[in-house]
């Protein structure tokens, strides 16, 4: 695809996906070989499913921000078992875990054009500096419109047995948002579009979360949403086990953007604990 027909785009879909340790299901340890492949073929053909539910005709720009990913060539297999033309990696993270890089990166794929990607850790905030960090890219929406998007893993509560331990968690997740909200402050008059997508390991509507106030940060700094269009009843996107389950965890934050419609989630099928979400924006941005 050229870069001019890329920019014909009526409409972007834009999806968000956490693997769970992808493609292995397992934190320290690799599957068989012919098991992660199968798994890789099984995500390709979930996500194609979410993206042909949300754009039957194949004619919008896709965006999908992916969490818990092993690394580079995982991510391209994936992109390939989705089977969209042109769809390719546009940023993957290079975080280490002592000795080895970590088996749980975050990535943007696109088939729109990227004029610029990296990413980073979090800025240090001592004994609450938040894990990893965020991988960027800047996608051409359309002509006018060029989209500062962030794929995003903030940190989770495994492990969280006391009170001090959930303030500190809570903590953390919010200087990720923060430092993000503040690099995208509108300067000069000029807002500028933006996109923060991926697990946030919090729920805005649930009491156990009570003491994040990273929504209320990025609804400050003009984010919307776009759960918020979505029946409380259809907005778990962690059906998973345990104490966290049946929660609201995975968002689609948009500045100076606007949603076609209200978000939609798929089943991950068992492929992961997380079922991935989608929304359709306008590419013309607002």
């Amino acid at each position: 695809m050229t870069f001019a027909s890329s920019l014909l785009f009526a409409a972007v879909t834009v999806g968000t996906w956490n693997g769970e340790w992808f493609p292995s299901g397992r934190a320290e340890h690799r599957a068989a070989p012919e098991i992660e492949e199968a798994t890789v073929q099984a995500a390709g053909r979930m996500l194609r499913e979410g993206l042909a539910k949300a754009d039957p005709e194949g004619t919008n720009g896709v965006i999908i921000c992916l969490n818990e990913m092993r690394g580079p060539k995982v991510v391209e297999r994936l992109c390939t078992a989705i089977g969209r033309t042109n769809l390719t990696v546009a940023i993957i993270s290079g975080y280490r875990r002592r000795d080895r890089f970590d088996q749980q990166q975050d990535a943007i794929i696109t088939t729109l054009p990227v004029t610029e990607a990296h990413w980073s850790k979090w800025k240090s905030a001592k004994q609450d500096t938040p894990p990893r960090g965020y991988a960027f890219a800047k996608i051409v929406l359309s002509p006018a419109v060029t989209a500062n998007v962030y794929s995003v893993h903030l940190k989770s509560n495994y492990g969280q047995t006391t009170d001090e331990l959930a303030r500190r968690n809570a903590a953390k997740r919010l200087n990720a948002i923060v430092q993000i909200a503040e690099s995208e402050k509108d300067r000069r008059g000029r807002r500028q579009s933006v996109i923060v997508a991926g697990d946030f390991n919090a729920d805005k509507w649930s009491k156990r979360f009570s003491l994040d106030r990273l929504f209320t940060v990025l609804e400050e700094a003009g984010f919307m949403n776009t759960l918020e269009l979505m029946p409380s009843s259809l907005r778990v996107t962690y059906p998973g086990r345990g104490k966290w389950g049946n929660s609201a965890l995975d968002y689609i934050m948009l500045k100076a953007l606007e949603p076609c419609g209200p978000p939609f989630t798929v089943s991950a099928e068992g492929i992961s604990d997380h079922d991935p979400v989608f929304v359709n924006i306008e590419s013309g941005g607002l």
